[in-house]
Parts: structure tokens; C-alpha cells; sequence
């Protein structure tokens, strides 16, 4: 009987180790391989919403390019404002990303901006206080789905 208990306790453990490294593999909590979209793609995404960006370079100096657990953005004018875009593997990836972020500016003095944190999706809008900041706010929402979306295909 003693080593019958002693299998069984052996089979669970094995079958228990088998699933927590499964479960821990990657970061994309939806088990979706997540595509890259690029800044041509993006930037239709946001056409479609009836937003015009313009792809600009990353600016090493810019708190808000940095490279984030990773990953480096890429950086867009809309509406002559900056809109940095970090795409991630999924949301623990993302929420690494934040923290990261979160670590290098804790004593620092930020400009206006705006943060939406949407799955594997954080996106920094850099703007001016004006009226036309919470427009394009609202804008800005209605297109993460679709960014989503094609990275989902």
C-alpha cells in the first residue's frame, strides 16, 4: 500500500510541475501569438478614425521613448503632439512595462499626458491642456480596439 501512495504522490507532483510550466510559459495571457504591427499599419488604423499621424523617430532624450522592459516605441504626431506607442506581448508584459516606467520617473517633472494601458497595449499621448486634448482623447480610445484586432490576425 506504502508504495502505491508513494506513486500516486509522484504522478501528482509530476503532472503538477508539467502544468505550472505551462501555465507559466510567455506572457500573452490569451495564448494568441500577438503580431507587430507596424507604423504604416497603425497609422491607417488611425486614418480610419479620421486621425492623421505622421511616423517621426525616436528621440533617445525623450522620457517617454525610452526602451520599456524591452521594448522601444514607436513615436507619431497627431495633431503636432506626440503619441508613443508600446506594443507588448500581453498584459503582464505591459503592466512590466508601466512599472518600468513607473521606476524612471519617480522624482521626475512630466509634461502633460495622457495613458492608456489597453492589454498588451500602452500608449502615452504627450499634449497640450487644450480643448482639443479631450477630443482627441476620446478618438484615441475608439481606435486601441482595432489596434488590438490586428494584432490579433
Amino acid at each position: 500500500m506504502s508504495g502505491i501512495k508513494r506513486i500516486t504522490v509522484l504522478l501528482m507532483l509530476l503532472i503538477f510541475g508539467v502544468l505550472s510550466a505551462g501555465c507559466s510559459q510567455g506572457s500573452n495571457e490569451t495564448g494568441i501569438e500577438l503580431k507587430e504591427l507596424s507604423a504604416d499599419e497603425i497609422t491607417a488604423a488611425f486614418t480610419g478614425q479620421g486621425l492623421e499621424l505622421q511616423s517621426v523617430g525616436v528621440r533617445e532624450e525623450s522620457i517617454f521613448h525610452r526602451e520599456l522592459n524591452g521594448r522601444k516605441p514607436l513615436v507619431f504626431l497627431l495633431d503636432e503632439e506626440e503619441l508613443v506607442i508600446y506594443q507588448f506581448a500581453g498584459n503582464g508584459e505591459r503592466k512590466a512595462g508601466w512599472a518600468d516606467f513607473e521606476k524612471h520617473t519617480a522624482t521626475a517633472d512630466l509634461v502633460q499626458h495622457k495613458v492608456f494601458q489597453e492589454q498588451s497595449l500602452l500608449i502615452f499621448y504627450v499634449h497640450d491642456e487644450g480643448r482639443t486634448g479631450q477630443g482627441l482623447f476620446r478618438q484615441i480610445e475608439q481606435v486601441i480596439p482595432e489596434l488590438l484586432k490586428l494584432r490579433e490576425s
